[in-house]
């Protein structure tokens, strides 16, 4: 069985060994089918993904030739190869089992991580975020060339990898893991300024430390940032977690918890 990486590098991983797709526009085309996959995707979305600025005359010819190319190059891994790469239509569809594509194991990773949180079990869903954010070697799709489709999956799964820190911290803040944890968020508010989640959980575990002086100058430094970076003022569940901390009120577990909506 063929396995798949998007989380980082693209790989195609034979029982042989690795799968060497030997151009860019090879690797262009496979991962197009990929994140798609089990879906149509139609000729004409593979030739707007290849030639954004407009496709030449043999745009089509030369698809059928990459897709030929792609087949011929995994075939000596499956048995079949025209049913991984099915013809359909006007369009070509990958059929692949989805556990053996990082990012779909990933994001099923993800959500049961997110059910563990909910279900109040922090420990087991730290672990399981943990295991999620391991399978990541990389930017999405790095050394794939991108196109409008290309991009937008790539820019999706970088964002769910952020969601999951978010989640993995959400959970390890709930086991009071707070030694831990508030280097880990003072490396990640200057790694992702703009990302508001973190900085509100690092006022929280700041408080919970007993630091409510750095967590108010930590409070003053997001308020710089997003103002002058965005012009904008913090969320409002940012600034109710600062009055409680300026008002020296109790910062319950509802209240430090960042509520997220479902990254999945």
């Amino acid at each position: 069985m063929l396995e798949f990486t998007l989380l980082g590098p693209l790989g195609v991983q034979g029982a042989d060994g690795p799968v060497q797709l030997t151009s860019t526009r090879l690797k262009q085309v496979c991962a197009i089918l990929l994140v798609d996959s089990p879906r149509v995707v139609d000729v004409g979305r593979i030739v707007a993904e290849l030639w954004p600025a407009g496709p030449p005359k043999s745009a089509l010819s030369t698809v059928h030739t990459y897709v030929y190319l792609v087949r011929k190059q995994l075939a000596e891994h499956v048995a079949d190869v025209n049913k991984l790469v099915a013809t359909v239509s006007n369009g070509y569809a990958m059929t692949v089992d989805r556990q053996a594509v990082d990012a779909f194991r990933f994001e099923q990773c993800v959500r049961d991580g997110r059910v563990l949180l909910d279900a109040g079990r922090a420990a087991d869903a730290s672990a399981k975020f943990d295991k999620a954010l391991a399978m990541w070697r990389g930017s999405a799709l790095v050394d794939v060339r991108g196109g409008p489709l290309l991009d937008a999956e790539a820019v999706r799964l970088d964002g769910l990898r952020e969601a999951a820190l978010e989640l993995r911290i959400q959970a390890d803040l709930a086991q009071e893991r707070l030694a831990e944890v508030i280097p880990e968020l003072q490396a990640l508010v200057r790694r992702y300024p703009l990302r508001e989640r973190f900085h509100h959980q690092l006022v929280a575990a700041l408080n919970r430390a007993g630091r409510r002086a750095d967590a108010l100058i930590a409070y003053r430094h997001t308020c710089r940032v997003l103002h002058e970076e965005l012009g904008l003022d913090p969320s409002y569940e940012l600034r109710r977690l600062h009055h409680l901390v300026l008002t020296g009120a109790p910062v319950g577990a509802a209240e430090a918890a960042v509520r997220l909506p479902s990254p999945l």
